[in-house]
Parts: C-alpha cells; sequence; structure tokens
C-alpha cells in the first residue's frame, strides 16, 4: 500500500500551562497541506524502515508499527520505505505524518478494522502531533495534542514554506516561555472566525507563541512584505510559511524568494492528512 502523508502547519499555537508531568497543554489550529511524504507499507516477518534508501532502526513509523502490533495483539511485521519530500527537523510534523500513514495502513493490510479512535490511541503513543495526522485537514488540537475537535473546510489558499535555519531544541525553548508572563494568545479569535464562516479574517490573525523566543532571522518580515493574507512560524520551527489567496499569488511570492536565495514550497491548504494512492 502506498500513501501520501501530508505536512501540517500551525495556523495558531497558544502554549496555556504546564502539566504536572512536565509538559505543556496547547491550544493551537493545524492544517494540512499539500507538501508529502510518499510511504510504501507491505507485510513482513520483522519490522524494517528504509528511508530515502537507507535503512534506519528507530524513527516514528518505526515507533508507529511497534505499538499497532502491541495494541492489536497481532504477530507480524511489516516492510516500511519513505520517500521524504517534507524537510526534516522544520516543524511540519513530516515524522509524525510518516507514522500515522503506516497506522493507518497497517489496519487496512493486517483488515483490524480499528475505530478512529483507536488509531488516536496509538498515534499519541507515537507522538503529540501523529494524532492529528491521522485524519488532517483543518482542526483545532488542545492538550498535548490528544483533544482534536475538526473544524470547517479552510479550502482554496495556498501556503509558500520557508525553512530557513536550524532546528532549535523544542524543550529550551518552552523553558524561555515559562520565564515570560504576558504571552500573546491567537487561538480562540481564530476559531471565532473561522467558525463564522471569515477564512481571511482568521488567517489574518495567524501567530505562535513560540514566536516569541525563536529567532527567525528575519524570514517572517520577508514573507509579510510579500504581502500575504497571513504569515507565522509552524511548530517550534524553524519553518516559517505565509498564506495567499490563490495558487497565482502563492507562486509569484514564491519566485521572489527563490531570486532572494530562499528555496520555498509552494502547496494548497488539502482537507486530509493522507491519501492513498495504491
Amino acid at each position: 500500500m502506498v500513501i501520501r502523508a501530508y505536512a501540517k502547519i500551525n495556523l495558531t499555537l497558544d502554549i496555556v500551562g504546564k502539566r504536572e508531568d512536565g509538559y505543556h497543554n496547547i491550544d493551537s489550529v493545524f492544517q494540512s497541506v499539500g507538501l508529502f511524504d510518499t510511504v510504501k507499507v507491505e507485510k513482513s516477518d520483522k519490522i524494517l524502515v528504509v528511508c530515502d534508501g537507507v535503512e534506519e532502526e528507530k524513527n516514528t513509523a518505526f515507533a508507529a508499527a511497534h505499538e499497532f502490533f502491541g495494541f492489536t495483539g497481532i504477530s507480524g511485521g511489516a516492510k516500511i520505505e519513505i520517500e521524504k519530500r517534507i524537510p526534516m527537523l522544520s516543524g511540519l510534523g513530516g515524522g509524525s505524518a510518516d507514522a500515522a500513514a503506516v497506522i493507518i495502513a497497517l489496519d487496512r493490510i493486517y483488515k483490524t478494522n480499528l475505530k478512529k479512535q483507536e488509531l488516536v490511541t496509538i498515534a499519541l503513543s507515537c507522538g503529540a502531533d501523529v494524532p492529528f495526522c491521522i485524519s488532517g485537514g483543518t482542526a483545532r488540537v488542545s492538550g498535548i495534542g490528544e483533544k482534536i475537535t475538526e473544524m470547517p473546510e479552510i479550502s482554496g489558499l495556498w501556503a509558500v514554506i520557508v525553512k530557513h535555519g536550524e532546528k532549535k531544541s523544542t524543550a529550551d525553548m518552552y523553558k524561555k516561555i515559562d520565564n515570560i508572563t504576558d504571552i500573546k494568545l491567537y487561538t480562540e479569535e481564530f476559531v471565532k472566525h473561522a467558525l463564522n464562516g471569515e477564512k481571511e479574517m482568521a488567517i489574518s490573525g495567524v501567530g505562535n507563541a513560540f514566536s516569541a523566543v525563536f529567532d527567525d532571522d528575519g524570514v517572517l518580515k520577508i514573507l509579510s512584505e510579500l504581502k500575504p493574507i497571513g504569515a507565522a512560524l509552524s511548530g517550534s520551527g524553524p519553518a516559517c510559511f505565509a498564506v495567499f489567496r490563490c495558487e497565482m499569488e502563492a507562486k509569484a511570492a514564491a519566485q521572489k524568494l527563490t531570486d532572494s536565495g530562499f528555496s520555498p514550497y509552494t502547496v494548497p491548504f488539502v482537507n486530509s492528512g493522507n491519501a492513498v494512492i495504491e
């Protein structure tokens, strides 16, 4: 089975408290976009992951298969081949998307017919963003990623994504945020406009709490100068994005970025976390 595993961007990301277990609760709007990894899964006598032709012992796709077999009690295996297009360590959820694709593929291959909540339970054991990637689309995500509320589809828009710089320690960024008393919140206002069908008003208010502690080297300023509807950091970075009304506007903006030495991705919003190809 071959599945396209779509990346996500955080249209909003609020950090709303630290838990007793040391994790942080978030309140965020996730959006799937048409940048994808290709994940091929077939039955095998053991779990084997090959990513871009290189065998890997441990990654989220391996963890997803391991958790699937543990949850279902099936004595089986899987050969998993991943062709990467989503940049790694970017804040775009590539590893999470791959893990979700593996869980969905194994459910079909082994004919376990798991309920959506069971798929989400397996997904949460693999990482905070994996549950969203099971269904994808547009959703409000809270808790540590396990609470997912589907939202009206935001269709017709395009994102230009730039990964610039190296991934910073997310744990260190959380520690810095813990020391800031006044962090702007974005999600509630975004959701209010989105539920009223005011998608451009919602997008104009995109934002990310991590921006207060992340140095983007001026990328967000550059993106904002291209006159998008809105622009923000995704996840804990380093990827930033700008949202445009149509493909033509997005491609024109991407060309300007390319001329300035960046390597942007130009992708549409999509209404699913994955797509079965064959």
